[in-house]
């Protein structure tokens, strides 16, 4: 009687080792990686989260910061590349920041990224033609390949958001 409890005893004992080893990923089923293998997943969900989360983070005020240097990069490249003059430079300023504040505002609505793209060249067209009106012939030359150099670049992005 005693022996036949031991081996009940001694089943046991395996039967719930192994069952608590395959819960970590040792070999078994789903091939996983040894003791830690069921952690280490447990690690890359975690980090998968992480990067899911990447610039979700950021408070309402250094995004707001990000978009004003973006911005004030923009506006000083325009102003270098078409030499522009200070009246020139507020008046362009002030279009350019509506039209930003116009695409953000597009960029987080529901629509889809096909309705929000057309919105966005909306808005790029209008501003094109505000901001042509206060150029000079020499430099709306420049502001157009300006233009077309940006239109590539979304052409760029609508590739890659297909795929």
């Amino acid at each position: 009687m005693k022996t036949i409890q031991f081996y009940l005893f001694i089943g046991s004992c395996i039967l719930s080792f192994t069952s608590s080893v395959a819960q970590y990923g040792n070999g078994g089923m789903y091939g996983g990686g040894g003791m830690n293998g069921g952690m280490n997943r447990m690690g890359n969900q975690q980090s998968i989260q992480n990067t899911n989360n990447y610039g979700r983070d950021k408070s309402p005020e250094d995004i707001e910061k990000e978009r004003t240097e973006n911005l004030n990069k923009s506006i000083d490249k325009i102003t270098k590349d078409l030499n522009l003059d200070d009246l020139q430079v507020i008046v362009i300023r002030k279009e350019i920041e509506a039209s930003a504040k116009s695409i953000f505002a597009v960029s987080k609505s529901e629509s889809s990224n096909e309705d929000k793209l057309k919105e966005i060249e909306a808005i790029n067209e209008k501003t094109d033609r505000i901001i042509n009106t206060f150029l000079n012939p020499e430099q709306k030359v420049k502001y157009k390949k300006y233009v077309e150099d940006r239109k590539e670049r979304m052409e760029k992005y609508k590739i890659s958001s297909r795929n």
